[in-house]
């Protein structure tokens, strides 16, 4: 009885430090200067941008998750916000560089 006690514990601590160890967010992606890019490189950008955004949105959700645990990091939830915000209004420069030379 003590050493199932004992493994569900470790298990379960195990299994928190994991979860917390997996709110990871990486770093946005370059972004092209749209006022030279070709129509390959801001294809790529769209794709790695999206990507960012959907891993972010991982990130975020691992935060809540952790904070319904009584963990919840807000200032790094609040950081990923600004740090999406900020690439998708750099995006949208570059690619309103890039369309007004006719890409």
């Amino acid at each position: 009885m003590k050493k199932a006690i004992l493994s569900t514990t470790l298990a379960f601590l195990f299994l928190s430090g994991v979860a917390h160890a997996g709110c990871e967010q990486g770093d946005p992606p370059a972004l092209p200067d749209g006022s030279s890019a070709s129509e390959a490189e801001m294809a790529e950008a769209v794709k790695a941008v999206k990507s960012y955004i959907a891993a972010t949105e991982e990130y975020q959700a691992c935060l809540t998750a952790e904070g319904k645990r009584g963990k919840m990091d807000i200032e790094s939830y609040n950081k990923s916000t600004e740090r999406m915000e900020k690439l998708a209004a750099n995006f949208n420069k570059q690619l309103k560089a890039f369309k007004s030379r006719g890409g």
